[in-house]
């Protein structure tokens, strides 16, 4: 998320680099640039990570935006029902900078995580605590693409999101900064691997430093 505060490219940056190194490139909802602008600048695929926000149509409408704009799959964060106390950002009181916005996300008269204090209070409004495997089902009928889950953990979750329609599955623990005591996913990547078997993709993201 928000790669303006990291370099004044922002993401136009990150997928120009993705390009070049020959991967693919998954676009945060909580970007600085625009879905449009971020295909525009790829030279390689694009896929769009997504939350489930409270407002249901707002995020049907950015997955059919996301398709519209070259994207050529979905990715469902399923661990964030509500944002971890992150304490540093507490102290520091992260809130969105002035002259950043998260434009796939703001809409006239909304929310746009300039207020608040830590990452909770700026940015709670993008996330919505009632996520279930129905919404899921959903957005997998919102549009044509594919639709991966990130955040799973669980051999049992992994098994449920290939049997609703997933086509892949990223295990990850999201960082180690938003669910208390999750596991390292070095650990959880072959039972969720054994559990898929072949029907769907498997992808991790964690701290794997080597073989």
């Amino acid at each position: 998320a928000l790669h303006g505060m990291a370099h004044p490219d922002g993401e136009l940056a990150t997928v120009r680099a993705a390009g070049a190194a020959g991967v693919p490139f998954t676009l945060s909802s909580l970007s600085t640039t625009a879905v449009e602008d971020v295909c525009a600048a790829a030279s390689g695929p694009v896929w769009m990570q997504m939350y489930i926000g409270k407002d249901r149509g707002f995020v049907r409408a950015l997955a059919q935006r996301a398709q519209a704009a070259g994207c050529t799959a979905l990715v469902l964060t399923v661990d964030t029902p509500v944002w971890g106390v992150r304490e540093r950002d507490l102290r520091n009181h992260f809130r969105v900078p002035d002259h950043l916005r998260i434009v796939n996300l703001e809409r006239p008269g909304g929310p746009t995580g300039h207020e608040g204090r830590g990452i909770g209070q700026s940015l709670g409004w993008t996330i919505d605590d009632t996520l279930t495997w129905k919404d899921f089902e959903w957005l997998r009928d919102a549009t044509s693409l594919p639709v991966l889950v990130k955040g799973v953990c669980r051999p049992e979750d992994a098994a449920q999101a290939v049997a609703l329609g997933a086509r892949g599955v990223i295990v990850s623990n999201h960082g180690g900064r938003q669910l208390d005591s999750a596991p390292p996913t070095a650990e959880t990547l072959e039972p969720v691997a054994q559990v898929v078997a072949g029907r769907a993709a498997v992808l991790v993201d964690g701290g794997v430093r080597r073989g």
